[in-house]
């Protein structure tokens, strides 16, 4: 009897793994929409960083200013919430987390320190960097396809910052396999799972 048992158990067990495997070999790959040209930035320890710290492993990468009063820091803590869940599955050495400003005049490397500790960003993990104003637009609208503009402020002798609010992820060869909304439970959900899938080396 207890044989009996034993045996029914390993078929169960054989065959809820291959049906795993099955699904995973129907799952269709992730989109591909461009590579991402090579940059060069500064991260907020004053370093060069840039595109050849990211090769051979995928990365999620926002675009952000921290004098942004509502959207900036939604993301950031979403951000960041990311950055825990990555953590928490050991996926932390296989996933790089990048938040760029797009606001290079006033987010000095210093300024992005501050910021990144308030959000508790992870050396190593999450990396928050600046740049020229030119060479961060080139990356962003070019490389990324994200929209950033710079729209006249009437109120004050200023200029209001407007950009996208899309967390895009890159896979280890610099190619962009998806946008997320990052106010969107459900594509916060879908980004979660996609990183999961690069980082086991999957398509």
């Amino acid at each position: 009897m207890k044989r009996a048992l034993l045996i029914a158990l390993l078929i169960v067990v054989v065959g809820s793994t291959a049906a795993i495997a099955m699904l995973k070999a129907r799952r269709p790959p992730l989109p591909r929409y461009g590579a991402v040209p090579a940059f060069a930035l500064t991260d907020s320890a004053g370093k060069p960083f840039g595109s050849s710290d990211l090769d051979g492993r995928p990365y999620v990468i926002d675009f952000i200013f921290t004098t942004c009063p509502e959207i900036c820091p939604r993301m950031t803590e979403e951000m960041s919430k990311l950055q825990t869940w990555i953590v928490n599955r050991g996926l932390d050495n296989r996933v790089r987390l990048i938040s760029v400003s797009i606001d290079p005049d006033r987010d000095t490397p210093d300024k992005l320190r501050t910021y990144a500790h308030q959000f508790h960003a992870r050396p190593g993990t999450w990396t928050f960097v600046t740049g020229s104003q030119k060479t961060i637009e080139d990356a962003v609208v070019k490389g990324f396809k994200i929209a950033v503009s710079r729209e006249k402020d009437d109120s004050e002798d200023s200029f209001a910052i407007v950009h996208g609010t899309k967390f895009v992820l890159v896979d280890a060869k610099r190619e962009i396999r998806g946008y997320y909304d990052s106010a969107d439970g459900e594509s916060l959900a879908r980004l979660r799972g996609d990183v999961t899938t690069l980082a086991e080396g999957g398509e």
